[in-house]
């Protein structure tokens, strides 16, 4: 390519509005919750969650399948991990958690 061609090829880059780069950042977006939400990863929902302040976690057991919330504070709190992909999930109230038939878990 000639040096003139390619001096102005990169002036014309320099001077791009910021505005250009938000379709690819709505795509690479649009990606992530896509795959997000097939791999099962709840990184989205994890994520809405902390925005909210959400910070019940509402756990299943492996043995039985019971569906139990733990509140901060709980023995067991600090231990839980909220998989979204095996059906556990967050709540912002604990009506929310009852009303979503989880019960109160006792430690």
């Amino acid at each position: 390519m000639h040096p003139k061609f390619a001096e102005h090829r990169q002036e014309r880059r320099r001077n791009l509005p910021l505005v250009s780069a938000i379709p690819g950042l709505i795509c690479v977006g649009l990606l992530f919750v896509i795959f997000d939400n097939m791999s099962g990863a709840g990184l989205v929902t994890a994520f809405r969650a902390a925005i909210q302040n959400c910070q019940i976690k509402g756990n299943i057991d492996l043995v039985d399948g019971a569906r139990a919330y733990y509140l901060p504070g709980q023995d067991r709190y600090a231990a839980i991990r909220v998989q979204p992909a095996g059906g556990e999930r967050w709540f912002c109230s604990e009506e929310e958690a009852l009303a979503a038939g989880w019960h109160k878990a006792r430690n």
